[in-house]
């Protein structure tokens, strides 16, 4: 996943890095000593990750879709078993394109699925960083969100797995994959609460 000046098309190419990643990710143990990041990348990214669930919980969309590399990319599989991304239907899979088109539309105040707008408020916990190929990091965290809109109390929770790249001195997100605990079962509004 190499800097681009377009954004990313989920050609066939992206979704074998994709596999590959997942299944990383899946048989995951201990994390060998040579691909723990230093700690002060760690802090960097950490701050990062609760800047992002900040913007989030305030709606500044915008501000959080500039975290996002121009070849970023956001997933949210519906499935919980790491299946190959190439043979499973996902409730999100978004490149920065449609990203910017979605923060538009919910920016007009006319998008019926946020009104009355989703408050949220994100916990994270159990943030691994495992330095990669090519200057990438790759982060696992653990996430709950209570969530309200209107009357509709509810509370997510599941694991977030990122791919992150240093760009002009600051870390973008290439990917943010959202793994949702219930993710095989019906979900109502997921409008970027997550």
């Amino acid at each position: 996943m190499k800097p681009e000046t377009k954004t990313t098309s989920f050609d066939l190419a992206f979704y074998d890095r994709m596999a590959a990643v997942l299944n990383a990710w899946k048989h995951l143990g201990e994390i060998p000593l040579d691909k723990i990041p230093p700690h002060g990348m760690m802090e960097e990214i950490t701050r990062l990750l609760y800047l992002e669930s900040r913007l989030i919980d305030q709606r500044r969309l915008r501000e959080w879709l500039d975290l996002f590399a121009a070849d970023g990319a956001y997933w949210i599989p519906a499935d919980v078993d790491y299946r190959d991304p190439r043979r499973t239907i996902a409730w999100e899979f978004n490149d920065r394109r449609r990203l910017e088109e979605r923060v538009e539309r919910l920016e007009t105040g006319q998008a019926y699925s946020q009104i009355p707008p989703t408050r949220t408020v994100h916990l994270l916990s159990n943030i691994e960083g495992m330095l990669a190929d090519d200057g990438l990091l790759h982060v696992l965290c653990n996430f709950h969100i209570p969530a309200q809109r209107g009357q509709d109390h509810q509370a997510r929770s599941g694991w977030c797995g990122y791919i992150f790249r240093k760009e002009n001195k600051h870390w973008k997100i290439v990917l943010k994959r959202v793994n949702l605990f219930d993710a095989d079962q019906p979900q109502s509004n997921l409008s970027f609460t997550l």
